[in-house]
């Protein structure tokens, strides 16, 4: 009888914690965040990581969603995209959760990309990398960009830099990945369609540090302009250094990742001048921006640039998506809630978020601006 009554005190403790647990798991919802926090890509990865702590601390505090905490898992990886591959492994299998923020770069995204599809979580990834919303890929259901991508960036940068001005002659300098070299070949398509010449097109690795060389084969085939495709900051500021430095006169125009302070701090006055076709500026923030601002110094930290654009832009669409899952929140009632989200403004981008059940670009034309430096500040282009 004494034995009895102690397995029935054992059986009933063993039914409150296991009730617990459940209770608990029901309690939050497990979100992944991938982004660099160490390597060449950390100016922009670690950004992207304290804005989305930020909305996460702020959105919990109010009582999460729908009386549900998000419980925010962040892995490093180290802007390597094996290690993009094995966080999202260990988030999905270990970690159990529904959806995946980053990673940091394209090359990233499409390493990790199929084990979101393998695992039903959908991937909300701040890249313009042209290849990760690819429906050519068997996991195109499962990703959703949270930036402008690399085909509305290069044709604005043509448009802007090359056609009006009718400059012929194109040198390009690109970083050599999945993100560089899709953007070089689109562009090579457009000279092509639009009788331009591309007379220089140098690659350049992530963790390049000294590009003289570089500029100066591109300074010497005399170019009308030169268009630098690059995402990292440190690389992109060896360019303008070395191209100051060997004497090239011709207008550098870059795109969007190079608008944030890390770029200007390690350009210096070799920045003077240079166009960027970006989304935001800091140095002269819209309203929402200014919101944007305001959560990110109330956390204690300074703006940087783009990369907390784009980081916001995917914790808002996923906390979204979840407000409107009926049931139970699992990663395929996630993405198809991100496919209804469309003309949402309540992100700190300047246009709106759109995703369809055809198309996962999620962010447009509307959100466009040019920057130039003058001072070591950014100046809109009106």
């Amino acid at each position: 009888m004494k034995l009895g009554w102690l397995g029935a005190v054992a059986s009933g403790a063993a039914m409150a914690v296991a009730m617990t647990a459940v209770a608990h798991a029901q309690d939050s919802i497990k979100i992944g965040a991938i982004y660099s926090l160490n390597g060449p890509a950390a100016p922009f990865g670690v950004p992207e990581r304290d804005i989305v702590e930020a909305l996460t601390k702020n959105l919990n505090a109010q009582g999460g969603i729908n009386g549900k905490k998000i419980d925010l898992i962040i892995c490093d990886e180290q802007t390597n995209p094996t290690e993009a591959a094995r966080c999202a492994t260990k988030l999905t299998r270990q970690d159990k959760v529904v959806a995946i923020l980053g990673p940091t770069l394209g090359t990233g995204a499409l390493a990790l990309a199929p084990i979101a599809l393998a695992n039903k979580v959908p991937l909300l990834s701040p890249v313009g990398t042209i290849p990760v919303t690819s429906k050519d890929n068997a996991f195109w259901p499962w990703v959703f960009r949270t930036a402008p991508s690399d085909t509305l960036i290069i044709n604005a940068l043509f448009e802007r830099a090359v056609f009006k001005p009718q400059r012929k002659r194109i040198g390009i300098l690109y970083q050599e990945d999945a993100y560089g070299e899709a953007g070089m070949k689109l562009a090579t398509q457009l000279s092509k369609d639009n009788n331009f010449e591309i007379v220089a097109a140098v690659g350049a690795p992530l963790s390049a540090i000294d590009l003289t060389a570089a500029a100066t084969n591109i300074r010497n085939t005399n170019p009308d302009v030169v268009l630098l495709k690059t995402s990292a900051p440190a690389l992109g500021a060896a360019f303008v250094r070395a191209a100051k430095q060997v004497g090239i006169t011709a207008p550098v125009i870059g795109t969007g990742s190079l608008n944030q302070r890390p770029f200007l701090d390690a350009a210096g006055n070799a920045a003077e001048g240079i166009q960027i076709v970006s989304i935001g500026n800091w140095d002269d923030p819209s309203e929402k921006q200014k919101k944007l601002g305001e959560v990110i110094v109330a956390a204690g930290k300074t703006p940087k640039g783009y990369a907390e654009l784009i980081g916001s832009t995917g914790a808002l669409a996923v906390f979204e998506a979840i407000r409107r899952v009926k049931g139970e929140v699992t990663g395929p009632a996630i993405r198809d809630a991100l496919e209804t989200i469309c003309d949402f403004k309540d992100t700190y981008l300047d246009g709106s978020l759109c995703y369809s059940k055809d198309q996962h670009e999620g962010v447009f034309q509307d959100t466009l601006i040019t920057v130039e430096v003058h001072d070591g500040k950014f100046k809109t282009v009106k």
